[in-house]
C-alpha cells in the first residue's frame, strides 16, 4: 500500500499543473498526512484538515474525505476566517491569499501538534513544516523536518527525500 502512495506522489509531482492545481495540491495533503505520525493519534476518530480562508483545494479536500481516511479515521475538512476556529487541527493549510498571516498561524500552532502546509514564498523558513512550490512548470513542495518536530510529530524518511529539504 506505501509503495503505492509513493508512486502516486512520484507521478503527480512529475505531471504539468495547469488547471489542475487544486486537485494536486488536495492530493498532496491528503498523502503528506499518510507519512506523519500524530502523538495521540489513536485516542481520536476524525482527522482533522483546516484551510485558512477560500481556496480551491477545498472542494478537492471534501471530495477525496467522502471517499477515503486517512490512518483508519474519518476526514474532517473545514474552511475557517481563523486558525482558532479550528484548535485541534491535525493539517493546517495557509493559502497564498493569507500569506500576511503567515506568522499568526505559525504561532498559533506553536504548541500544538499540527502540520502545516503552505504555498507562500521561504514559508519553510519562517516556521511551516511543508510549503507547495513550482518548480519548471511543476508542483513540488519543501519540507522541514526541524518544523514537524517541533509540532511533535514524526514524519517517515519517504516523504523526507521526496521533497526538497529545507533546514
Amino acid at each position: 500500500m506505501k509503495k503505492k502512495l509513493i508512486a502516486l506522489i512520484m507521478i503527480s509531482m512529475s505531471l504539468s499543473l495547469t488547471g489542475q492545481q487544486s486537485m494536486f495540491k488536495a492530493l498532496f495533503m491528503f498523502n503528506f498526512a499518510k507519512y506523519i505520525e500524530w502523538p495521540g493519534q489513536s485516542n481520536h476518530s476524525e482527522f482533522i484538515i483546516g484551510i485558512y480562508g477560500k481556496d480551491d483545494s477545498f472542494e478537492e479536500l471534501k471530495k477525496l474525505a467522502s471517499t477515503r481516511k486517512i490512518n483508519n479515521k474519518t476526514i474532517i475538512v473545514k474552511s475557517v476566517g481563523s486558525p482558532s476556529e479550528i484548535p485541534n487541527a491535525n493539517l493546517f493549510f495557509i493559502p497564498t491569499s493569507k500569506s500576511g498571516q503567515l506568522a499568526e498561524c505559525i504561532s498559533f500552532f506553536a504548541d500544538k501538534p499540527t502540520l502545516i502546509v503552505s504555498e507562500i514564498p521561504d514559508a519553510c523558513k519562517k516556521g511551516s513544516g511543508i510549503n507547495y512550490i513550482m518548480k519548471n512548470g511543476k508542483m513540488k513542495y519543501e519540507i522541514s523536518r526541524a518544523n514537524i518536530v517541533s509540532h511533535r510529530l514524526n514524519v517517515d524518511q519517504k516523504l523526507m527525500a521526496l521533497g526538497i529539504e529545507v533546514n
